[in-house]
């Protein structure tokens, strides 16, 4: 979650990737950085790379590609 105050992190919307998610309402759009950030968001929540992919649409080896890259267990 973000702290109080905190909602950008180095042009990462911190808010849109925290509604991204919580998969709750219509995914927002997110940049290419942004994606990246909710997708470790997204892992360290337990969430599998297929439920990641279809909430971020995109494919689900992008999403495992981008695990490895950041050292994430699946």
């Amino acid at each position: 979650m973000i702290l109080p105050g905190a909602t950008w992190d180095k042009g990462i919307d911190l808010v849109a990737v925290e509604r991204a998610a919580l998969c709750r309402g219509a995914c927002p759009q997110l940049t290419d950085e942004e994606q990246r950030r909710a997708v470790k968001v997204m892992t360290e929540a337990g969430k599998g790379a297929a439920e990641i992919a279809e909430r971020l649409g995109m494919a689900d080896r992008t999403v495992t590609r981008w695990r490895d890259e950041m050292g994430l267990s699946s």
